[in-house]
């Protein structure tokens, strides 16, 4: 089925209500409105290159379908060892941390 700019448009504005509403995907609207997913998929792409002007392809940004996760603040990794409590800021501290821990445990 071939579908007019109006009719393309028109779908994907309903997709994202329904996307933001958190009450679906891009993937299962197009499924429940009989769309093939790839082509649905293809006006998505088409519409975020449109909308994004930059100045090199490899500066765009990867669309992100479905659900945003939430903002996750600065938290404080706490790690109990052997009775030790380790506190850490970042998951760079962690993977030192556990380098360590593997190092110690080999030697």
């Amino acid at each position: 089925m071939k579908y007019s700019k109006a009719e393309i448009q028109a779908h994907l504005e309903k997709a994202k209500v329904l996307v933001e509403r958190g009450a679906g995907s891009y993937t299962s609207y197009a499924r429940e409105h009989g769309v093939p997913k790839t082509t649905f998929h293809q006006w998505l792409k088409a519409a975020v290159d449109t909308t994004t002007k930059r100045s090199r392809p490899s500066e765009r940004s990867i669309v992100k379908l479905g659900k945003l996760a939430p903002v996750v603040e600065r938290q404080t990794i706490i790690v109990d060892y052997y009775g030790s409590r380790i506190e850490m800021g970042t998951t760079q501290d962690l993977v030192e941390l556990l380098k360590g821990v593997r190092k110690a445990s080999s030697t």
